[in-house]
């Protein structure tokens, strides 16, 4: 799965991106303002992560449609942002959904959901690829 010659995507054969030109990565971040990210270009980001900055502490207060990547292993607390969010019925946990993006015919992303408290439009995702597919 890697990149068969210099600028070549990871895991082009299952996103469909071959070079970051393909991906078109400024035009994503615009969009991503008012649309919410397509399973096939989230894959693109995460298995070619190399390309992209990986943020060592938590943003705070993210704008709506920032894209912000972290390695979850190396940074436990990437969920504290400034931002309340809904919680569960007991008060302190914030209430997510989780879920598996398909890309292609295969699950290979975890996504988990939270609303905002003070604005209910207002979600965060956080994406990941599932273990067995970590390139």
């Amino acid at each position: 799965m890697e990149g068969g010659f210099p600028g070549q995507l990871v895991g082009t054969e299952i996103h469909g991106f071959h070079t970051l030109q393909d991906l078109d990565v400024s035009n994503i971040l615009e969009e991503a303002k008012m649309r919410w990210l397509r399973p096939n270009e989230i894959h693109a980001i995460l298995c070619n992560h190399k390309y992209f900055t990986i943020h060592v502490k938590p943003v705070n207060l993210p704008r709506s449609g920032t894209l912000v990547l972290f390695d979850r292993k190396m940074l436990r607390n990437f969920r504290r942002d400034g931002h309340n969010w809904k919680k569960k019925k007991d008060g302190k946990t914030v209430k997510e959904a989780h879920e598996h993006l398909k890309v292609g015919n295969d699950e290979r992303i975890h996504v988990y959901y939270a609303h905002g408290q003070d604005n209910p439009t207002f979600v965060r995702r956080c994406y990941w690829l599932l273990d067995k597919y970590v390139l």
